[in-house]
This record gives C-alpha cells, sequence and structure tokens, in this order.
C-alpha cells in the first residue's frame, strides 16, 4: 500500500481552522482547507472536508465534572420570593400612614384585600377598610342621608355603598375628610384642651395619656361627642357609670387612647 501524508493536527497546521458561523460547532468539528498530499510518489489534490475535533469531547467532558463539583460545593439555592401582590395599597403614602394601619387592624383586621371591601354584617353602617359609620361620613361631606352621596364623593368615583366598596383610593380620600372631621369637633367640645396631660384611668389603673392620636382615634370609634363626655368624667373623678352601655364605651375609648397614644399623628386641619 502506497504511503499517505498525515492530516494535519488541530492546532499545528495552518491548513485546519474553525468553520464560520461560531456556536458549538465551531468547538466539536474542525475545517481543513484544500492541500496536495503524495501517494505512491505522485501528488495528489485533497478537496476542503471538516471532521470531528479529536479534543471536544474531552474538553466537555472535563467541563461537565468541573460544573457538578462546583454545584457539590454549594448550597441549595433558596426559593424565589413569591411575586408582589397586585392589589392596590391605596394607604401608602397617605398622611399619617401608620395610624392607619393601625386602625385598619382593629376595624377591618385581616379583611381580603386589605379591608377595602368589608361590610360590617350587623346592620351597623360601617362600610370599608377603616369602617367609616354614616354619620362621620355626613360630617365628612361624602354622605348626605341614609341613602344618597354628595358631589364630593361622585368626584371621587362614589355614587353608592358598592362604588365606595370598590374604591380604595375614595376610601382614603374620605377618611382624611373623617379625620379633619373628628378633630374640629374635637376642639370645639373642648377634648383637645387636654393633649398632653393625664385622666385617671377606670379599667387599667395607671393614667390615661391624652394625645392627639389617641382621641381621634377615640373618635372613629364612638364620636367626638363620646370622647368628650369620657375625659369630663374621668377629670373630675367620677366613678364608674351605671348604665352598661356607658360603661362599655367609656371602656372602649379609654382602650384606643392607651393603645394610640405612642402612634404617630399629625393634624390634617
Amino acid at each position: 500500500m502506497g504511503s499517505l501524508s498525515s492530516v494535519p493536527v488541530p492546532g499545528r497546521n495552518s491548513a485546519i481552522e474553525p468553520p464560520s458561523g461560531g456556536g458549538n460547532a465551531g468547538h466539536c468539528t474542525v475545517a481543513v482547507r484544500a492541500y496536495v498530499r503524495s501517494r505512491n510518489g505522485k501528488p495528489q489534490q485533497v478537496g476542503a472536508y471538516t471532521r470531528d475535533n479529536p479534543f471536544c469531547h474531552a474538553e466537555d467532558a472535563e467541563a461537565l465534572a468541573a460544573k457538578e463539583r462546583r454545584a457539590r460545593a454549594r448550597p441549595a439555592a433558596q426559593a424565589a420570593p413569591p411575586p408582589a401582590t397586585s392589589v392596590p395599597r391605596a394607604w401608602e403614602g397617605q398622611p399619617n400612614q401608620t395610624w392607619r394601619e393601625q386602625i385598619a387592624a382593629v376595624e377591618s383586621g385581616s379583611e381580603a384585600n386589605y379591608g377595602y371591601g368589608a361590610r360590617n354584617s350587623a346592620g351597623s353602617s360601617a362600610l370599608g377598610r377603616y369602617q367609616l359609620l354614616r354619620d362621620p361620613l355626613i360630617d365628612a361631606g361624602w354622605r348626605d342621608g341614609p341613602s344618597g352621596w354628595t358631589q364630593r364623593a361622585a368626584a371621587q368615583g362614589v355614587r353608592s355603598e358598592a362604588e365606595f366598596l370598590a374604591n380604595p383610593r375614595a376610601q382614603e380620600a374620605a377618611l382624611n375628610d373623617a379625620l379633619r372631621a373628628y378633630e374640629r369637633q374635637l376642639g370645639q367640645k373642648g377634648a383637645m384642651g387636654f393633649v398632653g396631660r393625664q385622666v385617671p384611668g377606670l379599667y387599667g389603673g395607671d393614667p390615661v395619656p391624652v394625645t392627639v392620636s389617641g382621641l381621634v382615634a377615640a373618635a372613629h370609634r364612638h364620636g367626638a361627642g363620646g370622647v368628650n363626655r369620657y375625659i369630663n368624667h374621668r377629670n373630675a373623678g367620677l366613678p364608674e357609670p351605671a348604665l352598661p352601655a356607658v360603661r362599655q364605651m367609656f371602656r372602649q375609648i379609654e382602650s384606643r387612647l392607651r393603645a394610640f397614644a405612642q402612634t404617630p399623628y399629625q393634624s390634617l386641619r
């Protein structure tokens, strides 16, 4: 058999070059340009062709082994965080955001949609995340009677209870107006004059601190009139009221005065 010149080895002969197009083909195949070889002492033209890269599979095996070693060395990946909720958090960025979060926790609790769709099931007129009652909404200029809604409410897209419950931003705007009304009424009745002082407690022993935050939180539940009645009663050092309904109101007012005493609150008046 005649002798053949050796096929050029990748990396050692200029006749070998990577094929155009890159990708895996450029790694696991090589292109051999046309060249002349000797066969039985006679020159023979060899056309261009491609062949497997003899080093490819060895390199891939080593790369795979290295990848497996790195995977064993690093800790297991932590679970991806849950996607952000799409429910609007309309209270964020509103005045007294911390106060709003606290009052919502005691009014609507853990209701779905942050409580914006909550409706009191005990026959009360309380609506939404903050369980706003009909009278405070009237004082805030949002309602004009048992079933009517004002132009102020309509400007926020609210003409019915259903629209109010479906509109978080309107509820935040209504609360702003209600807070202004509470502050105005508490000032008119004299309760604001006790801010910075303490009154004797009925249900806890320790004196009750009087703050704007606590007064407004108590007024949100029992109105400025009920809060002023409690303040005057405690300032006079009178015994616990005899009527059960008044005792319950006083207990709830005192509880809110204590619970919101340290909650930041900036006047909206």
